[in-house]
């Protein structure tokens, strides 16, 4: 069996980390590249500060970049950590000054127009850093290897799946790793499908447009609320993790650094038949947690259903129990229907008794007037 080397071990891990990556809105590699910016910052600061290489490679950076100086800030507990390592700093950062100024003429005028102040500068190194920012190198280094499994896995079912679910990469992404990886199977692929999410923004966009009309100002808002500032940042990239134009002038085009790959060790094995007994249980692990990721999923979208079966069991409970008490109420609603008819049968007859009696008592009446006119009549 082929040995994995440490880059194939490091795509293994990234796969994974795309795959939560693809759960958050946003690039998911840029997520992740702002991910191990803090991560690199909270194990230096709190346990790498007095190493010799990690203090050597700030002092010859003059410590981090303007981003990562300030992204420090967020790391838990970092003043101890940036006091050391920013104090050193300004030791260095004195010293170079002090060569710079041996290098000023003096303040002769003959001197002072054969040695001008700004080919001083120009000329001088000392003031500039002599290496990238280490956490920049960093970084970078990670961000290669997601770009390589983004890229190699995407044709994956499951890891389609997860990918067709995200925001995808922003456009800033995908130039690069079309620019490293130009060659790959895969690359039509991928820029085929952030192609279709791109259209997809874009129409969200169209639709914040239109709405922001005094003529559809009323109408509801929906998930085009903040496509704008998706689409910002789906071209831009996130905050803070391409650098800015603003020095281009000054630093030159040139790529950062990445650390060096760390060769592969090869591990004598114990008995013979075992030499790729380690890689074969790396790749169970690798597929091991695929399933759990997958069973995980699962058993989600399981309790989900389960619970909106729950609810629609207690809906058809409810319905049933309203309907319960509305067919009670009719038949009592009923009941007292039927009692009121029968209370008007009754006062109906009795009204008829009365008619019947208004009739008798008026012949009567009749007959006793006539009596009393012949009685009367001479």
């Amino acid at each position: 069996m082929k040995k994995r080397t440490s880059q194939e071990k490091s795509k293994l891990l990234c796969y994974f980390d795309l795959w939560d990556a693809f759960q958050k809105p946003g690039c998911a590699v840029c997520i992740l590249v702002e991910r191990q910016s803090l991560r690199y910052l909270d194990a230096l600061l709190y346990e790498r500060v007095n190493d010799v290489g990690t203090r050597e490679r700030l002092r010859a950076s003059l410590g981090f970049c303007n981003w990562h100086a300030w992204k420090a800030l967020d790391v838990q507990h970092c003043s101890l950590g940036l006091g050391i390592i920013y104090g050193d700093i300004l030791k260095r950062v004195e010293e170079r000054l002090t060569k710079v100024k041996n290098f000023f003429p003096v303040d002769i005028p003959f001197i002072s127009k054969i040695f001008r102040r700004d080919e001083v500068f120009l000329r001088n190194p000392y003031l500039r850093p002599k290496q990238r920012c280490p956490a920049c190198q960093h970084v970078r280094f990670f961000e290669k290897f997601f770009l390589e499994t983004l890229l190699d896995f995407i044709s994956e079912a499951d890891f389609e799946r997860q990918f067709n679910h995200s925001s995808g990469v922003c456009f800033s992404h995908l130039t690069q790793a079309a620019e490293q990886y130009p060659r790959h199977k895969n690359m039509p692929l991928i820029i085929k499908k952030q192609m279709q999410k791109f259209e997809s923004l874009r129409n969200e966009v169209a639709e914040f447009i239109r709405k922001q009309d005094y003529q559809y100002h009323e109408e509801p808002r929906g998930s085009e609320r903040d496509s704008w500032k998706r689409a910002l940042e789906m071209v831009a990239g996130k905050r803070e993790i391409f650098p800015n134009q603003v020095n281009r002038e000054i630093m030159g085009d040139e790529q950062l650094e990445d650390f060096p790959p760390v060769p592969p060790q090869d591990q004598p094995a114990d008995k013979e038949g075992q030499e790729g007994l380690p890689e074969l249980v790396e790749s169970l692990k690798f597929e091991n947690e695929k399933l759990r990721r997958k069973y995980e999923e699962l058993r989600e979208e399981y309790t989900k259903e389960n619970s909106r079966a729950s609810s629609l069991h207690y809906i058809a409970w409810k319905t049933s129990e309203d309907n319960k008490i509305l067919k009670m109420n009719l038949a009592g609603a009923n009941a007292q229907a039927q009692g009121y008819a029968e209370h008007i049968d009754r006062l109906n007859r009795e009204i008829e008794k009365l008619k019947e009696l208004l009739k008798k008592q008026g012949r009567c009446d009749n007959v006793r007037d006539e009596m009393n006119r012949v009685e009367n009549k001479p």
